[in-house]
């Protein structure tokens, strides 16, 4: 290969820079506008509108960049001027429509959904055009609502770049700000990062900031919106692309994990919760599922259990623009992933979601009926139902509102661009001052039922034992009672607290498993607006299942490894901490730990993993206590595959405690 020379390199970039200063305004603006740097994109086509023959164009353009770069009050009167230059350009008419809503112009705005109804040729457009207009007598409905909400803005917090998605974590509020040096392409503003701020007095928001680390705060992109687990191991975040090279939309998932050393380098969560053309050329996808060979994921929440992962994404198999997802976080896996239907999801867009410590959802939205951009909605769910509900004004206004996080059960903190704030993107409080004059008392009935993996039969266990713990697995609190089952294996109804966790530790003799069952309260009151008594009785329901104890009965644990390593990482040792309990409470097993991974790579290489593996476990094992004569350790490699497939498959790269057998001079 010959290498150019010096002197024909400078040549080379003369000539792009001469034909750079050839092109018109309009064309440069068309470059920056293809490329979704619409910053740049308004600047040239604002040069170039003085000159332009078409100017129903270029205000078209203006319009759009604005609208695309989430600035749709800046982009009203280009809509105006460019329909005043008798375009009939689809975009233009459907949008005006929408940038009207946006000021609350409710009257105008009606009638230019109806007028665009009645003449567009774009059956989805028309269809949401036409549910705008049957929304706009609910809107007047919404504006007057009565609701008890009082919103404060957060003036320490908040400056003149945007400030948003508020977290609660660890007694500190985490939000998104555009503070990191730096200017995105794509509006023109610095590029955002995580920050975290420190109250000193949390009633007028008054505190510190700083960015929240460097480690997850990478230069020349855009980072936001944590999620943390629940024992904190582990947080998921969104970083897009720098913005070049048409890139601006390429935003993924990415997870963190906690040590003594703090935050892990940061990697991009695998499919199927990203999905991208990157992804599947370095052979982490499988195949390209849908349309799209790119797909937005962002907006992580994790609920207060742990136990799931909600996210918001564009990809194939939606109802509209954005749509809110779900997948189920297993021990150190997420798995599961499914659309959350038609009823939460819209030809619009729903983002952030957010489950609260009562377990209803909370997200974003432009699709459902609201007051002006992006309202915050209720999924509130009833014997299999789920209705929708706009929480009305003033957590609502004419402008954006959404990420809504709750800090106490009345309290907690949201974003809006309404009118009266110190930038674009502000973070407010909100206060629930709803009456509590209406008491519930929660009662709980448990039957002990008996699990026989032999047969999948079950039958209730009479006489069973069970104590109960304030707490979960992660953080066993003070011991309340112990009951014991009837001959049918119910256990009476007793009073329980609401919004409460509790553990469960279950033993029916020598036959069955001595296991601990979660259960919690939160999210079982009925809505408080639902109660018409003064004092309410509720007695809510569970089953406690113990398996009896069989040789070769495989038991699945929850964790789950680097990349070709074998070392137990932080996340996956509190899996591990939850089975050295098992192990105690069950003194009289003896265990083999079989470690399995998946087809990539040869045998001999994933046999040997497989083996490091396995004896990492049993070493993690016996290093918290546990007697190493009741260990073994084993590895599969690839020849018990659980998904017969030669692609990269997570769920073939598993841990498993097999019961060899049962040492009865163990027991206790």
């Amino acid at each position: 290969m010959i290498k150019p020379s010096f002197l024909n390199t400078g040549i080379f970039l003369f000539m792009l820079v001469f034909l750079s200063q050839c092109m018109t305004p309009f064309k440069r603006g068309k470059n920056s506008y293809d490329r979704d740097e619409f910053e740049s994109a308004v600047g040239h086509f604002q040069e170039s509108l003085p000159k332009a023959k078409n100017k129903a164009l270029v205000n078209k353009y203006i319009a759009e960049s604005y609208r695309k770069s989430n600035r749709m009050s800046e982009a009203t009167p280009f809509y105006e001027a460019a329909l005043q230059g008798n375009t009939n350009d689809d975009d233009v008419r459907f949008y005006y429509a929408y940038a009207l809503k946006a000021q609350g112009n409710y009257e105008k705005a009606r009638e230019r959904f109806e007028l665009y109804a009645n003449t567009s040729s774009d059956r989805d457009r028309v269809r949401l055009a036409r549910k705008e207009v049957e929304s706009f007598g609910e809107i007047q409905e919404l504006l007057e609502k009565k609701t008890f909400f009082d919103v404060e803005s957060c003036p320490g917090i908040n400056t003149s770049a945007e400030e948003f998605a508020p977290v609660v974590h660890d007694g500190q509020l985490l939000f998104t700000s555009t503070r990191k040096n730096g200017t995105y392409p794509g509006d023109g503003l610095n590029f955002s990062g995580i920050y975290v701020y420190e109250f000193k007095n949390k009633d007028n928001c008054q505190g510190s900031h700083r960015l929240y680390d460097p480690v997850i705060n990478l230069s020349g992109a855009n980072e936001g919106i944590p999620a943390f687990s629940k024992d904190g191991s582990f947080m998921i975040f969104a970083r897009s692309s720098t913005g070049e090279k048409g890139e601006a939309d390429d935003v993924h998932l990415y997870i963190t994990r906690q040590s003594e050393a703090g935050w892990s380098e940061p990697e991009i969560l695998p499919y199927p919760i990203n999905i991208s053309k990157k992804l599947y050329e370095e052979g982490e996808i499988p195949e390209l599922r849908g349309s799209r060979e790119d797909a937005w994921t962002s907006c992580p929440s994790i609920t207060p259990d742990g136990k799931r992962l909600y996210f918001a994404s564009d990809r194939a198999g939606g109802y509209g623009g954005i749509d809110i997802w779900r997948a189920e976080i297993r021990g150190t896996r997420i798995t599961g992933i499914r659309n959350l239907g038609p009823t939460v999801n819209t030809p619009g867009d729903e983002l952030f979601p957010v489950v609260s410590e009562e377990g209803k959802l909370y997200f974003a939205s432009n699709g459902h009926t609201g007051i002006g951009g992006l309202d915050l909605f209720e999924a509130k769910r009833k014997d299999g139902k789920t209705t929708i509900v706009n929480l009305g004004k003033p957590i609502n206004s004419q402008k954006d509102d959404f990420a809504m996080v709750f800090e106490t059960d009345s309290t907690g903190y949201f974003s809006s661009n309404r009118e009266g704030g110190s930038g674009g993107d502000d973070i407010y409080k909100f206060f629930d001052r709803t009456p509590q004059n209406k008491i519930v008392n929660l009662f709980l009935e448990i039957t002990v039922v008996g699990y026989d993996p032999v047969d999948s039969t079950t039958s209730p266990l009479p006489n069973a034992n069970l104590d109960i713990y304030l707490g979960d697995e992660l953080n066993r609190g003070d011991k309340i009672h112990t009951y014991q089952a009837d001959k049918n294996g119910k256990i009476a109804a007793f009073p329980v607290d609401a919004r409460t966790d509790y553990l469960f530790i279950g033993n029916a003799g020598y036959d069955y498993l001595v296991e601990e069952t979660e259960y919690t309260t939160h999210g079982k009151e009925p809505d408080y607006e639902e109660i018409t008594e003064p004092v309410t009785n509720i007695t809510l329901k569970t089953e406690v299942i113990l398996e009896k104890k069989v040789i070769n009965y495989v038991k699945e644990i929850e964790i789950n490894f680097d990349f070709n390593k074998f070392n137990i990482r932080p996340d996956a040792a509190k899996i591990l901490d939850k089975f050295v309990k098992f192990l105690q409470d069950n003194p009289d097993l003896i265990v083999e730990m079989g470690s399995h991974t998946d087809a990539v790579g040869t045998e001999y290489n994933n046999l040997i993993l497989s083996k490091n593996r396995a004896n990492s476990t049993v070493e993690y094992l016996v290093s918290k206590g546990i007697d190493p004569s009741r260990l073994q350790a084993k590895g599969y490699g690839e020849t018990q595959l659980k998904i017969p497939t030669q692609d990269p498959e997570e769920r073939n790269r598993r841990t498993e405690a097999k019961i060899l057998r049962i040492d009865e001079s163990r027991r206790r």
